[in-house]
């Protein structure tokens, strides 16, 4: 009995071995995680984590080990996806809806043309979308004390993107929308202080009242030609456009009533996802897929639809018998080389501008660039643009003296 007591004090090891033989301290108790192979003094795991290796350190990315925002990579898989979407609908439009010619449009037509009105088109809708939600965001916060998915939004584009933004919309935004470039800027500028240095009394009053004052003043006494131009004309839009902005920046530098502005910047920010994607497909839409030509054809060698007239479209392929014609109308024309007598250019009537106010040469209808660049070439327009063979209003005239 005393044996087998000697035995159960000494947790099963034979009667004279020393506890530090067995891996046991002095008194008996086992080290946690001796007996499954770890080193002396760690403990094992014993529930788990998911997402967690037993005894390790915490994998990267959260459960089942996947990278951090791995559920958002469709979004960017997405991406591409648009710029194709809009070049399809784009060619869709100009075929009239009809599936064959959308079919040639597509064999022919280079993707880069269409590609680059794109471009164009989001490199002047980017810079305000940066920058309304930047400001949206920052104005609930400092508005409620609160965060939103706004705000986390608004937290995720650096001030970088901001700079760049308000750099690129200077230089590719028109004339009569830079006023509303500098109330976002301002606007983003004076929330931003609001909300990272809200202890510091005179630099929140210098940017969100004096500097949107000063501003609002310097760019009144730069636009009063223009202004006044466009008043005299009954260019409204021309005059809001110009007049507003100023004024308002002084005003949305600042928090809002706390109740007004979930709602406010809610309101607004939904409105902007969902208009902000039409718009840019209104205007892909209506950019030009093709040179626009003119094509004067011979009475003899044709159709008789056409024959003596001047075809206005796009020439989509030529080789050495036919030339594929896209009319306006969207109906497609395989006219004869030997039919052609002559072939040119004409302007395209969506891009001349439609305000003729300008301040120093500068229409209101034109950005940096433009104002920057060369003058186009002074020369007259053809007078077969508006569809009449060269010769027939004189012939006209002629028969008109006669009768």
């Amino acid at each position: 009995m005393s044996g087998t007591g000697a035995e159960a004090s000494g947790e099963g090891r034979p009667r004279g071995q020393a506890p530090e033989a067995t891996g046991l301290p002095y008194g008996g108790a086992p080290v946690p995680g001796e007996a499954a192979g770890l080193p002396y003094g760690q403990a094992p795991v014993t529930g788990g984590v998911k997402g967690r290796p037993r005894g390790g350190a915490p994998v990267p990315g959260g459960a089942g080990g996947r990278p951090p925002g791995g559920g958002q990579q469709w979004v960017f898989a997405v991406l591409p996806a648009f710029p194709l979407a809009l070049l399809v609908v784009r060619l869709w439009y100009a075929s009239r809806q009809d599936t064959q010619t959308l079919l040639l449009l597509v064999q022919h037509v280079s993707a880069l043309g269409l590609l680059t009105a794109v471009l164009l088109t989001t490199l002047w809708v980017l810079p305000a979308f940066v920058l309304v939600a930047r400001a949206l965001g920052v104005l609930y916060r400092v508005s409620t004390g609160r965060s939103s998915w706004l705000s986390m939004a608004a937290d995720r584009i650096p001030d970088w993107i901001v700079v760049l933004a308000v750099l690129t919309g200077l230089v590719s935004w028109q004339l009569r929308f830079l006023p509303t470039l500098a109330m976002l800027s301002l606007a983003v500028l004076g929330l931003s202080m609001h909300d990272r240095r809200p202890g510091r009394r005179d630099l929140v009053l210098l940017l969100t009242l004096v500097l949107p004052a000063v501003v609002a003043l310097g760019l009144y006494a730069w636009l009063a030609p223009a202004i006044g131009q466009a008043f005299a004309e009954g260019d409204v839009v021309t005059a809001v456009l110009l007049t507003l902005p100023p004024g308002l920046s002084v005003l949305l530098t600042g928090p809002v009533p706390a109740r007004a502005a979930a709602a406010l910047t809610s309101a607004l920010a939904v409105s902007l996802l969902v208009v902000a994607p039409l718009f840019t497909a209104a205007v892909v839409v209506q950019a030009p897929v093709l040179p626009l030509v003119g094509m004067e054809i011979s009475d003899r060698g044709a159709d008789p639809e056409i024959a003596g007239k001047v075809l206005l479209g796009h020439v989509i392929t030529a080789d050495d018998r036919f030339a594929t014609f896209l009319d306006r109308d969207g109906t497609v024309r395989f006219v004869p080389n030997g039919a052609v007598v002559s072939q040119f250019l004409c302007p395209d009537l969506g891009q001349i501008p439609r305000s003729r106010v300008a301040l120093h040469r500068w229409y209101v209808e034109h950005s940096v660039l433009a104002w920057f660049a060369p003058d186009p070439l002074e020369k007259p327009s053809d007078p077969r643009c508006p569809g009449r063979p060269a010769g027939r209003g004189d012939r006209d005239g002629s028969r008109a003296a006669r009768g």
